[in-house]
Formats: C-alpha cells, sequence, structure tokens
C-alpha cells in the first residue's frame, strides 16, 4: 500500500532519494557546526518554513481556480403549424433581456415540442486563468407520484429520480436524452478558457414534449465541472483537443448503442471516474468518428427526398455503430474492467495504483494532466417548468 501511493504522488522514486540524502547531509553539517541542541532547533525551524511555504503555495493555487457556477434556463412555448403554408413559428417565453448573454441562439422547436435550454455561467473569481477541461450536464425529473422515494424523512437522492434516457420511446418520456450526460462545449476545436474576473456561458439544449395543462414539471440538473492552471504550451492544447475528442465521441449516439450505455459520460462524473477517464482517453479520441459523422450529415442533407433521407439515416447508423464496435469498443471494456475493480474497493482510484501496469500509465498521465493542477467542481441545481411559462 505504502509503494502504491508513493507511486501516485511522485513522478519519480529518484527525486526522493536525492532530497533524503541531501537533508541528512545539512543535518551532519549543522550538528558539526552548532552541536545537537541548536541543530535540532533549527530542524523545527525549518520544519516549521516548509510547512508555512506549503499552505501559502496551496492557498494561492486555491486562488488561482475558483470558479462560481450559476445557472439560468429558458423554455419556448410550442411550436405550431401554419395551416396556410405548413410552416412553424415559435415564441419565447422570457423576455430577452431576461436572459443571460450568449452567442448560441436556441434553435426552432419541432412542431408540438418546446426547447428547454439551460445557460451555464462559469464565472472566474481566482486571480488566474482556467482552461476547462469538461463541463458534463445531466437532468433527472422529480415527479409527483415519486414522492415515496422520500417517505421516513430521507432526503431524495440523484438515483432516487426519473431519467430520461437517449433511446427511450420519445411518446413515453418526457425529453429523450435529458438524464444523459452530455460535455457541453461551443464546438471541439474551442478552448473555453476563462480568463480572471471574467466568465463564459455554455448552454445545453433539449427539446421536451408539451405537458398536460397545469401538470408542472420539476428537474434537477447535475453539473460537473472540471478545470486546470491555463497551459499555453502548444503540446498542453494538443493534449486539451484529444480530450475534447474522447468525450464527445463516446457521448456519440453511435458509441452508445455499440458498447450498449444508455450515459457511458455518467462513469467520469466523479473525480476517481475522470481519474480513470483520463487513462483510456486516448484511445478513445479516434479522430475518423467525427469525420464520418460529419460526412454522413452532409449526405443526409443533400437529400430532398423524405424517404431517401430516413435510408440514408438508418444505413449511417449501422455503419458508424459497426465502426465504434470495431474500433473502440475493446477499449470501452478495458476501461469498465477498471472501473468495477475501483468501485469494489474501499480504496477508489488509490487501489489500482497497486498493480504495475496501471502505476507506469499513472505516471504518464500525471505528466500530461497533473493531478495537483486539477480542480472538479459538482453543482446541483433545481429548475421548476410551471404551467404559464
Amino acid at each position: 500500500m505504502i509503494s502504491s501511493v508513493l507511486a501516485d504522488g511522485v513522478a519519480d522514486l529518484q527525486r526522493v532519494g536525492i532530497v533524503a540524502q541531501a537533508f541528512v547531509s545539512i543535518l551532519t553539517g549543522l550538528i558539526a557546526a552548532l552541536g545537537v541542541p541548536l541543530a535540532l532547533r533549527q530542524v523545527v525551524n525549518l520544519q516549521r518554513e516548509m510547512r508555512r511555504y506549503e499552505m501559502e503555495t496551496r492557498r494561492r493555487l486555491d486562488a488561482e481556480t475558483n470558479l462560481n457556477i450559476s445557472a439560468h434556463h429558458s423554455l419556448t412555448r410550442p411550436a405550431h403549424y401554419d395551416g396556410a403554408y405548413g410552416a412553424h413559428t415559435m415564441q419565447s417565453d422570457v423576455a430577452m433581456a431576461e436572459r443571460l448573454a450568449s452567442a448560441q441562439p436556441s434553435p426552432a422547436a419541432e412542431p408540438g415540442k418546446r426547447v428547454l435550454r439551460l445557460d451555464l455561467t462559469l464565472e472566474n473569481v481566482g486571480e488566474g486563468s482556467v482552461d476547462v477541461l469538461a463541463c458534463l450536464v445531466a437532468a433527472r425529473e422529480l415527479e409527483r407520484h415519486g414522492e415515496g422515494v422520500i417517505s421516513g424523512g430521507r432526503d431524495a437522492q440523484w438515483d432516487d429520480l426519473t431519467p430520461h434516457f437517449w433511446d427511450a420511446d420519445p411518446a413515453r418520456s418526457l425529453s429523450p436524452g435529458l438524464s444523459t450526460t452530455k460535455h457541453i462545449v461551443y464546438a471541439q476545436d474551442a478552448l473555453a478558457r476563462v480568463k480572471a474576473k471574467s466568465h463564459k456561458v455554455l448552454a445545453r439544449v433539449d427539446q421536451v414534449r408539451e405537458r398536460v395543462e397545469g401538470d408542472d414539471i420539476y428537474l434537477l440538473y447535475r453539473i460537473v465541472v472540471v478545470a486546470r492552471r491555463s497551459a499555453r504550451a502548444s503540446d498542453d492544447v494538443a493534449l486539451w483537443s484529444a480530450l475534447q475528442r474522447a468525450l464527445l465521441n463516446v457521448n456519440a449516439p453511435a458509441f452508445r448503442a455499440a458498447v450498449g450505455e444508455r450515459d457511458p459520460l455518467g462513469y467520469a462524473t466523479t473525480p476517481d471516474g475522470w481519474r480513470l477517464f483520463l487513462h483510456h482517453h486516448d484511445a478513445l479520441a479516434d479522430p475518423k468518428l467525427p469525420k464520418l459523422r460529419a460526412a454522413a450529415d452532409r449526405e443526409e442533407l443533400a437529400l430532398s427526398d423524405p424517404a431517401e433521407q430516413r435510408r440514408a439515416a438508418e444505413r449511417h447508423a449501422a455503419e458508424l455503430r459497426a465502426y465504434c464496435e470495431a474500433n473502440l469498443t475493446q477499449t470501452w471494456r478495458a476501461f469498465h474492467a477498471d472501473y468495477d475493480r475501483m468501485v469494489s474497493d474501499p480504496g477508489g482510484f488509490a487501489s489500482l495504483l497497486a498493480d504495475r501496469r496501471f502505476r507506469h500509465r499513472q505516471r504518464d498521465i500525471e505528466r500530461r494532466f497533473p493531478w495537483s493542477a486539477q480542480e472538479v467542481w459538482t453543482e446541483y441545481v433545481y429548475v421548476t417548468l410551471q404551467d404559464e411559462e
């Protein structure tokens, strides 16, 4: 166990020996020059200064990476058809002046559906810039007929709430995919860097079915933000880009169908889960999958006949799923095996370090994504969708 802890905290054990040897040499010199009492006093003073330096360093790092996370939601009115022209129009039920500024306009709702948008404001109140590595957002519903989950004075927990997964029957689900964790970004190549005393706004957009009049909806959003102190080197930006590809690939419908997971990104929403995801992200950052998806989208948009579009979409879905099965599922199985070992051991992530190969990988990951430079925030936001909205 001691060796695994050292492997997690020190990248090169040889440095420990060099530092220890230097300390012994200094102590021997002090004893020879000052005598035992004065030498021990100097050692105590040195320990006090080292503790003070450690506390000051920790305070400075905490000040550099400090985000305030707030949320604001809006819900459109149901879209409707214009009988004369077959077109549909949309009205917003929230005044534009009351909404947070954002460069991402809400898309028009499909006829008979509404668009629910959650704007997340990440405000950097620290003293240095931070880079957002991931913003993972999901929502679940607290249904009225589910009040039994809090009987006996117990608080409702995340797992007690009703999920609405991406592969559910749209006719029976409030919003298929609402509860599925999404990686919220502007674009795959857009680095969300939040400078000191500034903010960024990221948006999650979901469609919801029209509900029975007078029946309010209660949602709980879980927001997980992973950020690090800003890294300016070109290699660090390349590492960030590969991580974004991995997150978006895992969130792709074709990947979820291939591995049989409704919410694969949900595994990365805990600190231990995130650290483990970093171990496997390289193999999941396949650059070909997003290109295949983009080519499929272009081909489908070029078709004007709805039947042809439907057949093309089905063919593309099968081809993309087959590609994921051939190229990504083996890595996902390895991730899942490590994850199961991790959650079954009380030691969590540290228990995996008993394996020599895992310790070797951890040293490489720690070099590229230092854990001491990262922060993981988890916030919960309640949203009530009232009928007058």
